[in-house]
């Protein structure tokens, strides 16, 4: 594996190989989709497989508590109670926040100041969206957010973040797609006749080897994320 990579690789499916034999360090990382079209799932799989490859992340949920993303996991036979245990894995959840708590309107500047978040290799946001609660947030909102995600890059940082597109503003949309390094989006479709999920890749800059931009998968209990082998139609 190159150093300039991190390896995805899991033995139990073939994403890895996929996705060119690995992806871009120091990259913005965009998964879109709708709500329920798997982008947390894709999340919790490169969680999984990069903490197999000795590389360590902060996961930031708006939809899980901790026992919760730990059952989750677990279902998947993705365990990472180990890697919580010994703080390979920083796993921090807003769901408290985004229930009856209100935001105060400074807290976008809040989570950027505060650098135990973005000490780890990867940093994921799951969603993007919860950074824009601060009423009436606007253009220089979006552009301070993305600016500090290419500060991380800089860093030698590599962000991973979800937006569902009918949740924020049109604007905002179309600039974390132009800045993202890599921009997939999760959209259902039809595989054998079957209602399936499928991973658009949209844009890829600076890919290991040759990837496919159209990847058809399922998700099956205790297997986690299943490649459909034979295509997509």
């Amino acid at each position: 594996m190159s150093e300039d990579y991190f390896s995805i690789d899991l033995e139990r499916d073939e994403l890895n190989r996929y996705f060119g034999g690995g992806i871009p360090k120091n990259s913005l990382i965009l998964f879109e989709g709708v709500d329920g079209a798997g982008k947390s799932l894709l999340c919790q799989r490169f969680i999984y497989s990069l903490m197999k490859n000795q590389t360590q992340v902060t996961y930031i949920s708006t939809e899980l508590n901790t026992l919760d993303f730990i059952k989750q996991m677990d279902s998947l036979n993705y365990s990472i109670r180990n890697d919580l245990l010994y703080q390979r894995l920083l796993f921090i959840t807003m769901v408290p926040f985004l229930g009856t708590v209100k935001f105060e309107e400074d807290f976008i500047d809040k989570i950027i100041k505060t650098p135990k978040l973005f000490e780890k290799e990867v940093i994921i946001f799951d969603t993007l969206s919860f950074l824009l609660v601060k009423k009436n947030a606007g253009e220089e909102a979006y552009y301070m957010i993305m600016n500090f995600f290419r500060k991380l890059n800089n860093l030698n940082k590599t962000v991973i973040f979800t937006v569902d597109p009918s949740q924020i503003d049109e604007k905002f949309l179309m600039l974390v797609r132009n800045m993202a390094d890599m921009f997939i989006q999760i959209n259902l479709g039809n595989f054998a006749g079957e209602t399936t999920r499928v991973l658009n890749v949209k844009r890829f800059k600076r890919p290991m080897g040759i990837y496919l931009d159209k990847i058809a998968f399922r998700v099956e209990p205790k297997e986690g994320l299943i490649i459909e082998i034979g295509g997509y139609s």
